[in-house]
């Protein structure tokens, strides 16, 4: 059963939401905490932009970073992690730079990387990822090494959101440093706060992760951390604005008058999380997910392809039988499918040429919602 009354949160009880990784649901109380925030704000907006915003601000960004284990001089807010990961790179980035990034990693942050190399006369490449059923933590770590060459920027995935590999970041740092001690080492964790206990590696210099995935807060809300000193000394908005002179993390606090409820409400997301034991929220997850895996890879007469040291925590990804590859549009057919004829919300993605469904489990989900998910198979375009 569920570890927390799907009661908790607003989800249409017909629908079997079955893809928190993709777009988190936000509980009751903690939506209700923003709408306080927003009351708040128009009793009184230049009181409250004026004279309560910059301490209320600082106060969500100390509670924040004390539930990622770092401190509130070394946390930005920024809208997701998408937009935190360029911030990062493009801190360092100048004519000439050398910026690497595995074909792999999150497409969305892909493109603004190769729009940053060419706004700045930078190069960028792509290497080459092992497959994820046959990659193992040795070969990601050499798949970096392999190919890093002279690179002054290294941009890695911490879960790569369409394998739901969880990548041995930590590893890949420490053989990066060994070959380029001075490379800018930028950890794309998206889905990592929440997830992954602790949650920042050791030997990066930056790291993204959003909040409003699996810690359920409000969107959009996401951490930029400066881990080195070197990044706490360059990391800077993409558009400064009040506060520039004040440097990292105050020069990300005033961009213009923007509506931060959800960056305020971040923490009510961590005491709404605080209600159950950290250890036994992270067991049911992993146990609803490991047993929803299997139950669809016996079902479907599949292996599931992902070693087991990088699986992450919360999800899995269970490939179609036959080893099909859809297009982009036949995957957005299939989701459809299932949201109208099984009555489910999935992912379904193609990491590595091999479709199939990215399971994701929450605490408002239990084993036997994913049983609808047996005759998905018959969904497929011929």
């Amino acid at each position: 059963m569920a570890l927390v009354p799907p009661t908790e949160w607003s989800i249409d009880s017909s629908v079997r939401y079955l893809n928190h990784g993709s777009f988190g649901a936000v509980p009751r109380e903690v939506t209700a905490a923003q709408l306080s925030i927003r009351e708040e704000m128009e009793r009184n907006p230049n009181l409250f932009f004026r004279s309560q915003l910059p301490s209320l601000v600082r106060r969500a960004r100390d509670r924040c970073a004390r539930e990622l284990g770092t401190v509130e001089e070394r946390l930005a807010f920024v809208p997701n992690a998408s937009q935190g990961v360029i911030t990062a790179a493009a801190a360092v980035v100048r004519r000439g730079s050398r910026m690497v990034t595995m074909a792999s990693n999150y497409g969305g942050v892909v493109l603004g990387l190769r729009a940053l190399a060419a706004r700045a006369d930078a190069e960028l490449r792509e290497i080459a990822a092992t497959p994820p059923a046959t990659a193992t933590p040795q070969s990601c770590v050499s798949d970096v090494v392999d190919q890093l060459r002279d690179a002054d920027v290294l941009v890695l995935d911490h879960i790569v959101a369409t394998s739901a590999q969880l990548n041995p970041v930590a590893d890949i740092a420490r053989a990066v440093r060994a070959l380029r001690p001075e490379c800018f080492i930028v950890v794309d964790a998206a889905h990592a706060a929440g997830q992954v206990h602790p949650p920042i590696p050791d030997g990066v210099d930056a790291w993204v992760s959003n909040f409003h995935k699996w810690v359920a807060a409000p969107r959009p809300s996401a951490a930029l951390v400066a881990i080195s000193d070197r990044a706490a000394g360059v990391l800077e908005p993409l558009a400064g604005s009040w506060n520039s002179e004040l440097g990292f993390p105050s020069s990300f606090d005033t961009q213009g008058t923007s509506d931060l409820s959800a960056y305020l409400a971040t923490p009510a997301a961590f005491d709404f999380l605080a209600r159950w034991p950290r250890e036994q929220r992270d067991r049911h997850c992993r146990e609803t997910v490991g047993a929803a895996a299997d139950m669809l890879a016996a079902a479907w007469d599949v292996r599931l392809p992902t070693h087991q040291q990088l699986r992450s925590p919360y999800m899995r990804f269970v490939p179609f039988p036959g080893e099909r590859c859809l297009t982009t549009e036949q995957e957005q057919a299939v989701v459809i499918a299932a949201r109208q004829l099984v009555g489910a919300e999935i992912a379904v993605t193609s990491p590595g040429g091999i479709s199939g469904v990215r399971l994701s489990a929450f605490l408002y989900n239990d084993v036997t919602d994913y049983e609808c998910l047996r005759d998905v198979p018959s969904l497929l375009p011929r």
